[in-house]
């Protein structure tokens, strides 16, 4: 009887994971479908936006309209964006991808400029119409090439699972794959385009630019050391010990030696991380690891702190613009200041501890980068012409003349209102040259400090 008994519940069980193995199997394969129906449907909108993009950029240089060309440009940037979300949602391997997305990317962001620059009233001049046609003629290439691809799909099918396997096979391995193959080619041929330099965050010459503060003899090891040690601000009784913790390579943007300083009783508390480089022997960043107790003096003496800290090193002309205070860390922003403007790109900071007035951190890639003779225009509009172009519903708080970066790369003069509307309160910059409104930022005053966004 007993026997019987455990038969019957053995042959439940087994049917119970029959039924239960079946139903995993069937929506294994609904997914599996329709994962390769998405793969399909993106390949195919990719094709369409490409072709889109080649037809638009192909009206946008005949079109003799200001208010049209803007529409035309901001589809183009619709468009390029789209392509690079449905390529990027094909299962190949991102290295098979990367230089057709990058050429995506630039594509809209040059479209992008250009017709932020039509709506400043800025119209494409001959060299950005020039550009704009080698951009159609490489769009163009890539529909000719996706068409052809797109007609294969069709004629010999293809098993979107199986490219996602090969894709994930080393690429120097000769796939017979030819999905993979042929965007490779498509890639490739991406490759042969020449560099493209534009007036756009993403444009290839802002990947090579080169720090223009840096300057001076290369230095070994050793006088990196004494030069950290020299540059940061220790504890007059502890004893420290100061070590090599390694360097870039010279493929970094500025090649450095880190330094390790630490006490030489370990349990004395901090670990300093200081950043020397390797030509010139400046200190690009300092970081002290040690913990911040209770704040003991006030944020006017922190940053007379930070002032009289950056006054003894090799960063001169140098004004706080904006602090944060971060628990009990007070971080101080100085510009570098040329006459009576305000250089923002030439940034350092300073971070002050607040219970003992230490200076615990500093940073200067800003202005090692940045940093130059400047021949500063003289602005062509006074500041109350400027202060006309301000929507007349706010209150002026202050003001003042600036050079502020681009996300171009570009440095433009300009006057800074720092103004109030209802409760919020904004930095306004207006070019001193034309008046045009190039930024608006909203300061957040929140108790740990004030931010910008």
């Amino acid at each position: 009887m007993r026997r019987h008994w455990l038969t019957g519940v053995l042959t439940i069980a087994l049917i119970f994971t029959g039924v239960w193995g079946f139903n995993q199997y069937r929506i294994n394969q609904a997914n599996r479908i329709l994962l390769e129906n998405d793969q399909q449907r993106s390949f195919y909108n990719l094709v369409s936006n490409v072709g889109n993009l080649s037809v638009l950029t192909s009206k946008s240089l005949v079109s003799g309209s200001p208010q049209q060309n803007i529409r035309l440009l901001s589809d183009i940037w619709w468009q390029a964006n789209f392509a690079q979300d449905n390529l990027g949602q094909l299962p190949l391997a991102h290295t098979t991808l990367t230089r057709t997305q990058r050429f995506l990317t630039q594509l809209g962001d040059y479209a992008y400029t250009m017709a932020k620059n039509t709506a400043d009233g800025r119209t494409m001049n001959t060299e950005q119409l020039s550009t704009l046609e080698d951009l159609h003629n490489q769009t163009s290439k890539l529909s000719g090439d996706l068409l052809e691809l797109q007609k294969e799909v069709q004629q010999n099918g293809i098993n979107w699972r199986e490219a996602k396997q090969a894709s994930n096979r080393k690429l120097d391995q000769e796939s017979t794959d030819y999905l993979n193959v042929n965007f490779k080619k498509i890639n490739e041929q991406i490759n042969q385009y020449p560099t493209l330099i534009y007036d756009g965050p993403f444009s290839d010459h802002l990947e090579t630019r080169k720090p223009k503060a840096v300057t001076g003899k290369m230095i070994d090891m050793e006088q990196a050391k004494k030069i950290a040690r020299d540059f940061i601000d220790l504890r007059d009784d502890i004893e420290y010990v100061v070590k090599d913790n390694g360097k870039s390579t010279q493929d970094a943007s500025i090649p450095i030696y880190s330094i390790r300083i630490a006490p030489r009783v370990p349990n004395m508390g901090e670990v300093i991380y200081v950043d020397v480089s390797q030509q010139g022997g400046h200190v690009t960043m300092a970081m002290n690891s040690r913990g911040i107790g209770e704040a003991k003096i006030g944020l006017g003496e922190a940053l007379e702190k930070a002032k009289v800290f950056l006054s003894k090193t090799e960063y001169k002309s140098m004004v706080p613009t904006y602090s944060l205070r971060q628990e009990n860390t007070l971080i101080v922003s100085f510009a570098y200041q040329e006459n009576d403007v305000i250089v923002y790109p030439d940034l350092v900071k300073v971070n002050v501890a607040m219970d003992n007035g230490q200076i615990v951190g500093f940073e200067s890639l800003g202005y090692l980068m940045q940093h130059e003779e400047r021949n500063l225009p003289k602005p062509k509009l006074s500041i109350e012409e400027a202060e006309k172009k301000l929507n007349p519903n706010l209150t002026v708080d202050s003001k003042r003349l600036t050079l502020i970066p681009l996300a171009t790369g570009k440095e433009v003069l300009c006057y800074e209102f720092k103004t109030s509307y209802k409760k919020d309160n904004f930095l306004i910059y207006i070019n001193a040259a034309d008046g045009v409104e190039e930024q608006i930022l909203q300061l957040l005053h929140t108790p740990g400090g004030t931010w910008t966004m």
